[in-house]
């Protein structure tokens, strides 16, 4: 096969003259053969298994917002100084097959060392079905910083969508040095220190005199008249009082019930309720805050669901789940039932501890 000089030349460096150069055969079969083809013929077969799995990986995890949702971030101020507390306000609106697996939204990833987060409120359900809540940051570094994304997790009643994460929209604020710029242009030469003028001798020479008249009058007065030396009774260390949980649970229902919200708002008054109760068994070493109803029933010792305890842990977090998932709304007699139910349990829940750290306690003296 022969190729004209034009093309050896512009494609193998030969000569730029009219002048044919000759390949040999294995040259030519060379050029004929992609040098891709093998892999080619691989991703031919490995295309249908990807095509397959691809559903698969997409279904397991979402991290956008999706149709119907909506989350934007709006600073309370576009203008601050280092080190201020921004308020970013979030509003949230969600589809209506959508349901929130947690209503405190988290940074959805590693924040850097200029940016900190004081504080993040739970978002508040308002009629219209928009979510709302605020979170306090500052920023430490001048210029236009970015505001941290933040992501909620939830799930859509949905074949295939399980769980998925909501991810916060930009926005960003304008943080200002405390320095003004060219302020060291104010700054002046630093003069040379003027020469005092030496003490007067006479005024010295007095100076010393009085003081040390004043010092024989005071070492005269002291060893005349005995200093009475007072005892010194060390005071007690005060032991801070340890609130606890029980009565902090107890007070709390005692605020719940005092709130109406079984007239106002019943799916509010059963969250509530069971907030309650979780927040009583994560003071006592249990993770109740992050586990579904099935795996806080695994999670909780054999103690607590002795007896009748099992069912009354059932029926309550049941009729709780079906008010907040399945939207179920009981009438405000059965919302002031549930909470007496769950005060029941709550007293059940400390006799059972306590009981337990006795055996503990007596156990631990046998050894």
């Amino acid at each position: 096969m022969a190729i004209t000089g034009g093309q050896a030349g512009g494609r193998a460096g030969g000569p730029a003259g009219g002048q044919g150069v000759t390949l040999s055969g294995a040259k030519g079969a060379c050029l004929k053969t992609p040098p891709f083809a093998p892999l080619r013929v691989t991703l031919k077969w490995f295309r249908p298994l990807l095509v397959a799995l691809l559903p698969c990986a997409s279904a397991a995890s979402v991290a956008a917002q999706l149709h119907g949702q909506h989350w934007t971030v709006t600073p309370e101020t576009e203008r601050a100084t280092v080190g201020d507390t921004v308020t970013l306000a979030f509003r949230v609106r969600l589809d209506e097959r959508d349901l929130l697996f947690d209503t405190v939204p988290k940074p959805g990833s590693t924040l850097p060392d200029w940016i900190r987060v004081f504080g993040v409120e739970k978002l508040q359900r308002q009629p219209d079905r928009i979510y709302v809540g605020k979170a306090r940051v500052a920023f430490y570094r001048p210029g236009r910083q970015a505001v941290p994304m933040f992501e909620l997790p939830f799930m859509r009643s949905v074949k295939g969508l399980s769980r998925g994460t909501l991810t916060s929209d930009s926005a960003t604020v304008e943080v200002v040095p405390v320095l003004s710029a060219g302020s060291s242009a104010t700054l002046r030469d630093i003069k040379e220190p003027a020469r005092a003028a030496g003490p007067d001798p006479l005024a010295f020479a007095l100076g010393l005199l009085a003081l040390a008249v004043a010092g024989w009058l005071t070492w005269r007065a002291r060893r005349q008249v005995p200093v009475a030396v007072p005892e010194l009774i060390p005071a007690a260390a005060a032991s801070p009082v340890t609130p606890d949980p029980y009565d902090i649970a107890a007070d709390r229902l005692v605020a719940v019930e005092r709130e109406r919200w079984s007239e106002r708002d019943v799916a509010r008054h059963y969250e509530q309720v069971t907030d309650v109760l979780r927040d009583y068994l994560e003071a006592h070493g249990v993770p109740a805050r992050e586990r579904t109803t099935s795996e806080l029933r695994w999670a909780l010792a054999p103690g607590l669901l002795a007896g009748g305890r099992r069912r009354r842990f059932e029926t309550l977090f049941d009729e709780a789940d079906l008010v907040k998932f399945a939207r179920r709304r009981p009438a405000a007699a059965d919302a002031a039932g549930f909470l007496r139910d769950a005060r029941a349990l709550l007293t059940e829940w400390r006799g059972a501890l306590a009981r337990g750290a006795a055996a503990a306690e007596e156990t631990h003296a046998v050894r």
